[in-house]
């Protein structure tokens, strides 16, 4: 009988296309069996998020439930953000102090996963490497899909050079790896083949594409490749820089056949002196939300910002709800600032109360509400493609879908009225009524 294994993902879609080839990892390359639950594993993987305090918290109480649940004589490995975050002197004590775990795996040791499962599981005769992950961190072999059969991320880059100085992800993740475009294009056409019809690319820093190679201009020309797949019908972008969003990058996207009109692009903040506090960039973000607006109509924006950071006034804080009433994002994220051990910004001395963070991002996101109603209001009676996602999430006999404007897993979905459309589908759709993220649909009759 085959050795099982049960696979936890935490965090984002970038983790979750790791966690995707790590499997296939041990399906294929191993001959492994999927467990559906942890009581039943032999092995198992939690893969983790660790770039915040929340993040680790929830990795923690997550690896907890699952060393509880290891069954007698198996094992639980622990990879990605987590061991990196604590691997060396500084991570010994939590190490000790968590004697569940058999093994930790930083992301650029995921070229030993097969030899590590294969030692953990005392299996005979397994490669020497896994067909997963090459030596120098580049991704090789197949995956098994953690979202519906009809939509997937393609993760084009690895790490960051940005240095923010709030940010821990450069140094969990190193610096910027852009992944060669035969490879995407060759992984894309996989997953087209394999019946997904949505492709949303994923990096920490799309827009960073190709510069490690030598090419800053190659993000445009592998965007093209992809949209030349038969059988792929929308591509989206998500984690766009908007530092290098210039209007050739711009326009090139938007001429750009099955790209959906939708940019995700975190500026953060609004006040030019946070924004330098932070290592970015101070130029005033409402000109260039004005700018893609022109210069691609049509365009649904999502951003994120940070609230609470050192050295916020109250000052400060203003320009960034000017800012949110000016722009009318189509959607938007707010986080309370996290002081990351290791950040330069943790250790400034003018550090903002827990409770104010609070205050604030509760005072940007009821601003945002009355926005996204008023964005959701204005398509009543328009129609729209939506690609069908299937049973919604609170009722089974309700199906939903989103539409180009609407992101999976991070924007609001559209429930259909009346006859309930296949997963999978892209069909014709009425909005016939809005609430502030999610709308109500009816399928349009065929001509």
């Amino acid at each position: 009988m085959n050795k099982k294994i049960h696979l936890v993902s935490l965090g984002c879609a970038k983790n979750l296309v790791d966690s995707e080839r790590l499997l296939a990892s041990a399906l294929g390359g191993l001959g492994l069996e999927a467990a559906p639950g942890a009581e039943e594993a032999d092995l198992i993987v939690l893969n983790t998020c660790a770039f915040l305090e929340s993040a680790v918290k929830e990795a923690l109480e997550t690896l907890m439930d699952l060393g509880a649940r290891k069954k007698a004589g198996g094992a639980l490995m622990v990879c990605g953000c987590l061991p990196a975050r604590y691997h060396g002197p500084e991570g010994e004590e939590l190490i000790k102090g968590l004697p569940e775990v058999d093994l930790w795996l930083r992301p650029d040791q995921y070229h030993n996963f097969e030899k590590s499962v294969a030692g953990l599981l005392g299996l005979k005769n397994a490669p020497p490497a896994g067909p997963s992950f090459q030596a120098d961190g580049r991704p090789v072999g197949g995956r098994i899909l953690g979202t519906p059969f009809f939509r997937a991320y393609l993760k084009i880059a690895e790490g960051c050079d940005n240095r923010c100085r709030y940010c821990l992800i450069p140094s969990l993740r190193g610096p910027l790896k852009s992944y060669p475009a035969e490879g995407l294009v060759k992984e894309a056409g996989d997953l087209v083949d394999g019946g997904v019809r949505e492709l949303t690319l994923v990096a920490q820093d799309l827009t960073a594409y190709g510069r490690d190679l030598g090419r800053p201009g190659a993000l445009p020309a592998l965007v093209r490749e992809l949209s030349a797949r038969p059988g792929l019908d929308w591509l989206r972008l998500l984690y766009a820089y908007p530092e290098r969003l210039s209007e050739r990058l711009v326009k090139d996207l938007a001429g750009t056949p099955k790209v959906v009109p939708y940019l995700d692009l975190p500026f953060q903040h609004a006040s030019p002196e946070i924004l330098k506090r932070m290592g970015r960039n101070p130029a005033p973000p409402l000109r260039l939300v004005e700018n893609l607006r022109r210069w691609w109509p049509g365009l649904a924006l999502r951003s994120t910002f940070i609230v609470g950071l050192p050295g916020e006034t109250e000052e400060r804080f203003a320009e960034l709800e000017s800012l949110v009433a000016a722009a009318a994002f189509d959607h938007l994220g707010v986080f309370k600032y996290s002081p990351e051990p290791g950040t330069p910004a943790a250790g400034r001395p003018d550090q903002t109360p827990q409770s104010l963070k609070e205050k604030r991002r509760r005072r940007i996101m009821a601003a945002q509400r009355k926005i996204s109603l008023a964005r959701n209001r204005a398509r009543l009676g328009q129609i729209f493609p939506v690609l069908v996602e299937g049973p919604a999430p609170d009722s089974d006999l309700l199906t939903v879908g989103r539409a180009p404007f609407q992101a999976p897993e991070v924007d609001g979905l559209i429930y259909f009225e009346g006859e309930q459309p296949r997963a999978g589908q892209i069909v014709e759709t009425e909005i016939i009524r809005a609430a502030p993220y999610d709308l109500v649909g009816r399928l349009r009759p065929c001509q």
